[in-house]
């Protein structure tokens, strides 16, 4: 199991700062125009930190700078003693018919970075080199820990869920209500953000224990693991120095608010495929059709699950929606994991889209047939207009799949989990200086 330990956060004045206006998403979900409207927003946005826009190399020193003048000049500050931090998030999920506000409950920690191999943290996805290089320059420059990683975790007895929200039930430490840039993840939505510091040494003890319990899951973070890995061997220095321990955020799947989204596919037909064969494909293998009223029917009807053992997507071409249910041969998932073959996606891209349209691995890859969505009405809006010849509309994959695939060391297709909606950067970061211990 993981090391899971207390550490020296740091974290926003809100005597000196409007925490509403100094948070920002995760880096690797900011356009340029929102990264543009976060340093707009205020002049310490956490932005200027976690994604620089100054050119070239200058983005992490400029980074590296921010962060020294900050702490110097107080608007950051870091804790004098080690220590837990709970979070809670509270938030509407979209498009769920109701206004009622969810929340999510999880602990943020400095957790030991070991090899994938060790299994003490599992992956279920593949890494690019690009957005390591990246991450890497960053730490590299700030000499810190600048957003969590976010994990999942089966918590069965509810053990460290009862600790938290023991916890939770006092006011907190630092709360703010967040307002997303539109275009990340929404538009007139409202995250607020909670942070409780947790001192005690009982309390920090019974936290430790029971989150060293328990298996972590990657969650939204697999390229920023792997660079603090690579950084923490360039860095080198003893067992406990602050390097080789990586800032996560700890869900529990028993988490009512602990939220994976789909993500659907917006396809263009490759030259010479057809919509009609590609129909008449499903039929030949005894598919079965619906014809829902709409949009919001047809995603009404995603959210209930397919027959066992069948794929259902939805399907919007030529002004129609169509809801599509039935098995892909056995012949077509041939060389499949298990724990890929059970996963919608898993069949869609290999049973599906492979045969019909001719859209395999190096296809999807490439990126020019494919693009992704988590809108549903983005996904009828681009095909209406031409951008695409067809929308699938797809169901998320469960908590439960994502682990299966896991700890089969598998990965998932590409664009398969969007966990949502992720934690804000800005709330907690901790330094990493060669000799500082955790």
């Amino acid at each position: 199991m993981a090391d899971v330990r207390p550490f020296r956060g740091i974290t926003y004045d809100p005597q000196r700062v409007d925490l509403a206006s100094v948070l920002s998403p995760p880096y690797d979900v900011i356009s340029p125009q929102q990264q543009e409207a976060y340093y707009a927003r205020d002049l310490h946005n956490a932005v200027r930190i976690v994604l620089n826009h100054a050119p070239g190399e200058a983005r992490y020193t400029e980074a590296a700078k921010d962060l020294r003048a900050w702490l110097a000049e107080g608007i950051l500050r870091r804790d004098a003693e080690p220590g837990f931090y709970v979070h809670r998030e509270t938030f509407e999920v979209p498009a769920s018919g109701t206004s009622t506000p969810t929340s999510r409950v999880g602990l943020l920690a400095a957790v030991r970075l070991e090899p994938w191999s060790s299994g003490a943290v599992k992956p279920h996805e593949h890494t690019m080199p690009g957005p390591k290089h990246d991450r890497l320059e960053l730490m590299r420059a700030t000499k810190a820990d600048t957003e969590p990683i976010w994990v999942f975790h089966p918590d069965p007895n509810r053990k460290l869920l009862a600790a938290l929200d023991a916890i939770v039930a006092e006011p907190p430490s630092i709360s703010a209500a967040f307002h997303p840039v539109p275009g990340v993840d929404g538009d007139d939505r409202v995250e607020t953000h909670e942070v409780w510091r947790v001192w005690h040494p009982a309390t920090v003890a019974r936290l430790a224990a029971a989150a060293s319990s328990v298996q972590l899951y990657i969650a939204d973070g697999h390229h920023r693991y792997e660079t603090a890995l690579h950084h923490a061997a360039e860095v080198g220095g003893g067992a406990d120095d602050a390097s080789r321990f990586k800032v996560m955020l700890l869900s529990a799947v028993e988490d009512p608010g602990l939220l994976v989204l789909p993500t659907h596919r917006m396809v263009t037909l490759p030259l010479g495929r057809s919509l009609g064969e590609f129909l008449a494909g499903l039929v030949s293998w005894g598919w079965t059709s619906e014809q829902p009223a709409g949009l919001e029917d047809l995603v009404a009807r995603l959210r209930r699950p397919s027959a066992p053992g069948a794929l259902g997507f939805g399907l919007y071409a030529d002004g129609r929606y169509t809801y599509l249910e039935g098995r892909v041969p056995p012949a077509e998932t041939t060389g499949l994991a298990p724990s890929v073959a059970a996963l919608d996606l898993g069949l869609l891209h290999r049973g599906v889209l492979r045969p019909l349209l001719g859209i395999g691995e190096e296809e999807l890859a490439a990126g020019a047939l494919v693009a992704y969505s988590r809108d549903p009405l983005e996904v009828k809006q681009r095909v209406t207009r031409g951008d695409f010849d067809l929308g699938i509309l797809t169901r998320a994959p469960t908590l439960a799949q994502v682990a299966a695939v896991a700890d089969a060391g598998e990965n998932m297709p590409q664009k398969s989990t969007y966990f949502w909606p992720k934690p804000a950067s800005g709330l907690v970061m901790m330094l990493q200086p060669r000799g500082e211990r955790v």
